[in-house]
């Protein structure tokens, strides 16, 4: 494989040059024939071999080639800027913004009061809490089992035992049965019904499911309402500043792809500096 910023490649065998450095054709070959070996050429039907492009149209067969000249600029840039900025793994977008922030070279606005707020505003949807109760189970095989237990158990406290004891679901019998909040629409059917039906406190069942028995006690209820600005506010401030960060880093990388690579005389996208191609017509 001929390095992709090998110095002694001749210019009219490169598609594009990074931080001056050239990035050769014959890289671009060798890095389609790999893409074309793994999902993107099963996707595309071509697979490998040297005549991979030419089992696609003159015009498919040009994209591609285009869309690999991008990504191999994009690999190889970011290949230089990982091993300038000490960035073990390139792939890791974490390890970019830690790296670039500690740098300095990242540049992003924390979201105001008033943003925050719109946020909130027009996303209302976002911060509902439906209706739900906080729930605790017995699971057995059979109706007979449930109905057994069910003479036993005549609180909560006594159904807590019995799970630890008798019930099948694994994952909630350490807990003495309780399997937490569970809203509207999280269950189907019977048990479902059942568990919203139930008066607090009260050992209800058997009841049917697709995994055997239940008896149910209804620990605790919390009615479908709204989340307040005051409850929601951290966390809005926290989701807005992570996605301005991420952001700021795909401003960043734009930004050296226009000053850090350059491609042949003509080849540039109009619209894309750095990028080579053209912009599709309709």
């Amino acid at each position: 494989m001929i390095d992709a910023g090998d110095p002694a490649v001749a210019d009219e065998a490169v598609i594009g040059w990074v931080h001056g450095l050239p990035v050769a054709s014959a890289a671009l070959d060798t890095y389609i024939a790999e893409l074309a070996a793994g999902p993107v050429g099963i996707r595309l039907g071509i697979g490998n071999g040297p005549d991979m492009l030419a089992r696609l149209d003159s015009s498919k067969a040009d994209g591609f080639r285009t869309w690999g000249a991008k990504a191999l600029l994009v690999d190889s840039l970011l290949r230089a800027e990982a091993a300038r900025l000490g960035i073990s793994d390139p792939t890791s977008p974490a390890g970019w913004l830690v790296r670039l922030e500690a740098a300095g070279e990242l540049s992003y606005q924390t979201p105001t009061e008033a943003e925050t707020r719109a946020y909130y505003s027009t996303n209302l949807h976002l911060f509902q809490l439906r209706e739900a109760r906080r729930v605790r189970h017995v699971l057995v095989s059979d109706r007979e089992s449930a109905l057994h237990l069910r003479g036993i158990a005549l609180d909560g406290a006594a159904l807590a035992r019995l799970a630890g004891d008798a019930s099948l679901d694994q994952g909630s019998r350490s807990r003495g049965g309780e399997i937490g909040w569970v809203e509207r629409g999280h269950l189907a059917g019977p048990l479902e019904e059942a568990i919203f039906a139930a008066e607090l406190n009260r050992v209800t069942g058997p009841v049917a499911s697709a995994f055997g028995w239940h008896l149910i006690v209804v620990e605790a209820v919390r009615q479908g309402r709204t989340r307040t600005f005051g409850e929601c506010r951290k966390e809005i401030q926290v989701q807005l500043a992570e996605y301005r960060r991420r952001r700021s880093w795909l401003v960043w990388l734009d930004q050296l792809m226009a000053e850090a690579v350059r491609v042949p005389e003509g080849a540039e996208h109009p619209l894309f500096r750095g990028f080579p191609g053209s912009p599709h017509r309709h």
